[in-house]
């Protein structure tokens, strides 16, 4: 005779259950990990070591891996490879062994939706996904972004998070990991300036034009406004900081001269 025991399990809010296996059968209990992936339909691969931060080498990758020793068996997400069909999960064997991909991630069925988190080195803490779809496998890219909460500092070949510049960190040029904008790239202390006007109206031969540059270390360049468009001389003086006078010995005709003032 078989005995059913029906009950209710209740943890008041304060106890799980947990280590649940990824479930098989439709009475089985679900991981919200699973149920996660199921309704975006992510495909979670277990997780990498470590994440390479550049090219390297995947024929004899070396001892160390973004700074971390490697160990025979360890899984290295490989994501920005020049050649970025080179890119998937791998198997890290020893220094001058060729890495192999990994037995989930060798198909471009197994990569498409794939997210992986990275466990040590630059990357720790952060999961990436694979969002090339209909691709074949080592000839289009694979294309690894940053996934969830925890993204990466972005890169030249990584999505992720970049703080924005300060202006004297613009006018540095120093820093290659911080973003500029329109606003800090033009009041950048080494931008090029340019003020341009025509002159000439048949009787003035003196001519004041404002720069509003701020300095009198500027350039002035006078040309024809017509012909051959060739350089004349006359005199040039900087009166202030934000103006340069220009002098010529006959009155020019309507716009006969272009002035062009670099600051």
């Amino acid at each position: 005779m078989t005995r059913k025991v029906l009950s209710t399990l209740e943890f008041d809010g304060v106890a799980g259950i947990t280590g649940l296996p990824s479930p098989s059968a439709d009475s089985d209990a679900a991981t919200k990990a699973y149920v996660d992936s199921a309704v975006e339909g992510l495909s979670w691969k277990a997780a990498a070591r470590v994440s390479t931060q550049g090219n390297v080498d995947l024929a004899s990758p070396g001892t160390t891996i973004d700074g971390v020793t490697m160990s025979g068996g360890d899984r290295v997400l490989v994501r920005d490879q020049t050649d970025a069909s080179e890119n998937g999960i791998y198997i890290w064997s020893a220094s001058a062994s060729a890495m192999v991909r990994a037995a989930d991630a060798s198909t471009a069925a197994e990569l498409e939706q794939a997210v992986i988190t990275v466990e040590e080195g630059t990357d720790a803490g952060a999961s990436f996904r694979q969002s090339a779809v209909n691709f074949t496998l080592d000839t289009d890219d694979v294309v690894w972004e940053a996934f969830g909460t925890a993204a990466p500092s972005a890169s030249e070949g990584t999505a992720g998070v970049i703080a924005i510049a300060t202006q004297a960190e613009t006018n540095a040029g120093t820093d290659d990991d911080k973003a500029v904008t329109p606003d800090k790239l033009a009041n950048w202390s080494g931008r090029k300036l340019k003020y341009a006007a025509s002159i000439g109206d048949g009787s003035a031969t003196q001519f004041d034009l404002t720069h509003n540059f701020g300095t009198r270390d500027v350039q002035v360049e006078v040309f024809r406004n017509s012909g051959a468009y060739d350089s004349v001389d006359c005199e040039v003086s900087r009166p202030d900081a934000n103006t340069v006078r220009i002098n010529v010995a006959a009155a020019p005709t309507s716009n006969q001269f272009r002035v062009v003032i670099l600051g």
